[in-house]
Formats: C-alpha cells, sequence, structure tokens
C-alpha cells in the first residue's frame, strides 16, 4: 500500500501548471492514477497507522514535525515530531490496555482543538479501535441519544465536557469503561497517566472492512445517522482529499475546524499525513479573525482550509497588516463563496481560493484542484474526483445530461464503488 501514497506525493509535486492547449500532465497523472485505484483489489487487512505513519513517514523521517499546536488565547504552543507523535499514541494504546480497552472497543472524543485528539486519533487506528468524534458543542440531551444508541467504550474529555458525559450517563444508565479527562477530574483517569507507559506497542491486524470511525451526522433532516467509515475507506478514501488540495511533504497545514466533526478528520489528520506534511491546530474560546491570521503567519502556514464564514470574516479585515507571503493553497468547504470574497482574498494573498464538496458519507468527492486554478468557474465548486463516479439526477432518479439543470448530487455505483463511501449507517441497514 505505501506505493499508493508514495505516488500521491510524487502526483502533488509536480507542477500545477497548464500546457498551452490548456491540459494538465498533473491531471493526466491524478486521472490514471485514481483510474487504477478503482479497479485495484482492496487489501483484506490494513493498518494505516502502522503501514503509512509508522513505517512510511516515521522510518523515513522521524524528526520532522508533525504537528504544531498554539492555543491563540494563552499563547501556550507545544509541536511534535512524527517519532513523538507516534510515541503518544503507543502510550495511550498500552493505557487503554491496562483498562481492559483494545480492537473492537469504541472510543468517544469529546473535546476542543487539543494535541491529544491527534494522539487518540492515531492511537484507535493501530489498535484497531473505533473512533467516535464527538462535538463539544453538544446538549446534554444529544449526548444521551448517543449514548443510547452506542453505547460508550472509552470516553476521552476535557473538563467541561466531562461533567456533560458524567450527566448524560446518570440520565442513560450507560457508563462508559473507561474514562479519560485532559486535566483532572474526581472519578475519571487523568490522560497524564499515559506518561507512565512504555512508548512502544503493537499493531491490530485490522480487517479491511472492519468499522473504526463512527460519525453521528448533524440530524437535519431527523434523528442523527450513524456514519460508518471503515481501515479502508478513511484513510485510503482520504487519498482523494489529498490529490484534490494538493498538500506536499513539505508543507505547514492549517485547518479551522472543530474535531468533533468528520471535517477535521478530512484536513486536519489524512489529507496531510497522507504526504507526511506538517499539521498546525489553533484553539480559541471564539474565532477572532485578526489573531487567527496572526497564527497562520507566526507559523507560516503554507496550506491553509477554512469555512465561509472565516473567509467572510477575513475579507473584511485589513489583510496588508499580516504577512501571509507563506501561503500558496487556500480552500473552502461548506457552501459556495461568492465570487466577490475569492477575488479580495486573491488580491491580497496571490492564492485563489478553491471550494470543494464532501459530505460525512464520503471523502473529497467534487472539488476545484490545484490544476484548476485560473480557470474556475466563479461560484462553482468544481469537478467530481475521479474517484467517484458522480452524477446529477432529477427526483425519479433519471440522470440529467443537459447543462442548466437543477439536479441531486449521487454517486453511481454500477461501474465502481467508490474507495472512499462509507460502509454502511449502524444500525440502520
Amino acid at each position: 500500500m505505501q506505493e499508493l501514497y508514495k505516488e500521491v506525493i510524487e502526483i502533488n509535486l509536480m507542477p500545477d501548471n497548464l500546457d498551452k492547449d490548456g491540459n494538465s500532465a498533473k491531471e493526466d497523472k491524478a486521472g490514471l492514477f485514481f483510474e487504477k485505484l478503482n479497479v485495484m483489489e482492496r487489501p483484506s487487512n490494513f493498518n494505516w497507522a502502522k503501514e503509512i505513519f509508522e513505517d512510511l513517514h516515521v522510518k523515513k523521517t522521524p524528526e520532522k514535525t508533525a504537528l504544531v499546536w498554539n492555543d491563540i488565547d494563552t499563547q501556550d504552543h507545544r509541536s511534535y515530531s512524527y517519532l513523538e507523535l507516534l510515541q503518544k499514541a503507543n502510550q495511550l494504546i498500552n493505557l487503554l490496555e491496562k483498562k481492559g480497552a483494545g480492537s473492537k472497543n469504541n472510543f468517544y472524543m469529546m473535546n476542543p482543538i487539543l494535541p491529544e485528539t491527534w494522539f487518540a486519533s492515531l492511537a484507535c487506528i493501530k489498535a484497531g479501535i473505533t473512533a467516535v468524534p464527538t462535538a463539544t458543542t453538544l446538549t446534554s440531551r444529544e449526548l444521551e441519544y448517543r449514548f443510547e444508541t452506542y453505547h460508550p467504550d472509552v470516553v476521552m474529555a476535557d473538563e467541561d465536557s466531562a461533567d456533560l458525559v458524567d450527566r448524560a450517563s446518570l440520565e442513560t444508565g450507560v457508563y462508559p469503561s473507561v474514562k479519560l479527562v485532559l486535566g483532572k477530574k474526581e472519578g475519571w483517569t487523568s490522560f497524564e497517566r499515559i506518561e507512565e507507559e512504555s512508548m512502544e506497542a503493537g499493531a491490530a491486524d485490522t480487517l479491511a472492512d472492519e468499522i473504526l470511525f463512527c460519525f453521528f451526522t448533524s440530524g437535519t433532516t431527523g434523528l442523527p445517522k450513524r456514519v460508518g467509515h471503515t481501515a479502508v475507506s478513511y484513510p485510503m478514501g482520504h487519498l482523494s482529499t489529498t490529490v484534490m488540495m494538493g498538500i506536499r511533504p513539505d508543507d505547514i497545514h492549517n485547518n479551522l475546524s472543530a474535531p468533533g466533526w468528520s471535517k477535521w478528520s478530512w484536513s486536519s489528520f489524512f489529507a496531510p499525513f497522507n504526504v507526511g506534511a506538517t499539521v498546525t491546530g489553533f484553539q480559541f474560546s471564539e474565532l477572532d479573525g485578526e489573531q487567527y491570521l496572526d497564527a497562520l503567519s507566526r507559523n507560516r502556514v503554507t496550506t491553509f482550509c477554512g469555512p465561509p464564514t472565516a473567509w467572510r470574516m477575513f475579507v473584511n479585515m485589513n489583510l496588508d497588516s499580516f504577512d501571509l507571503s507563506n501561503l500558496r493553497i487556500s480552500i473552502s468547504a461548506g457552501e459556495p463563496l461568492n465570487p466577490e470574497v475569492i477575488s479580495q482574498w486573491e488580491k491580497y494573498t496571490g492564492t485563489e481560493i478553491r471550494d470543494f464538496y464532501g459530505q460525512t458519507e464520503s471523502t473529497a468527492m467534487i472539488g476545484n484542484s490545484p490544476w484548476m486554478t485560473g480557470k474556475m468557474r466563479a461560484g462553482s465548486f468544481g469537478m467530481p474526483s475521479p474517484m467517484y463516479d458522480v452524477a446529477l439526477a432529477d427526483n425519479e432518479g433519471n440522470e440529467i445530461a443537459e447543462p442548466d439543470q437543477v439536479g441531486h448530487i449521487v454517486v453511481k455505483l454500477d461501474n465502481w464503488r467508490g474507495l472512499g463511501l462509507f460502509s454502511k449507517y449502524i444500525g440502520n441497514p
């Protein structure tokens, strides 16, 4: 599997420019790569943490910085190399094993942007534990619903969220076997206990179709569903995200997203770590545009992904007062940006904001890839990734072939099944 990731690195290192006929060698190579990936025989077993993060990136560049974390409010700062990040994950695996938790268990993560989220995410993949990212903004009833429908085995929470967890357990009678707190709280084990554990740990022999990620949808059209992603659909499926974003090993990447939602896994974890890049995470109590842009500047961020609300805030600021000269890629996801925002940002930074689209049930499905720079249609979120067979359909399910028609985005499965598609709605076949 390493050869696939090495090939993606080669693709992303290619120049983005077009030839005199408007064609892109990079686009052609990416298309051929996904054609091969779409029809290749799936592995029977796959452990991304062991085979890619550890045996590819840690082995090659152990001292390279993997994570830089800042608290924007307090100016607290921590950084970890690829080796150190792996060691923290191994220590967590060993602590969990001592407490009787491991492969086949689930692990709720309910905390703000903190380094421990990266430790736990890597540990879950390596140990074969199902990660359950959980937003800190949930109400008591919303958390109770999650506990009732998917009983927690392990919960990791900051002190404030730990109170909510305890209340949810009292209301539902559902109690996690292991409770890890980022801080101190009676009845909880401090996450700092991992420092007593060995920095080496074995890896689970994970089946490729094993559910390793459970995301609760936002529930905008009913009760939240449990989206199940496998050991392959997310780690390998996000090769579409990595290519469409264009992240390279020498990049310093930032993603403005909370870890309780799938977008964090997309852009703060898999897309950059697939190619061995550096990730930054900025914690804040309330988004302050000036402080955030200053953090991007101080950390020399080269690739940045933010939501439309942030972009609209940023372009209304005095951008001349920030040094964003290191920035080479700007990405938006969530909803199409209006052309004025894109134009204003490009005027000050020289980078064109590229829109993307995907869902919790997929990886990056549609977007403006690097080779679209300079020829994007204003307000469009781009072209389908060659990982997916995407079409438009009317209300009766008939495919729309004519331009300028309104329809539903659908993923066709009759030719191939996109690798990044989720496995199932857990508990709702």
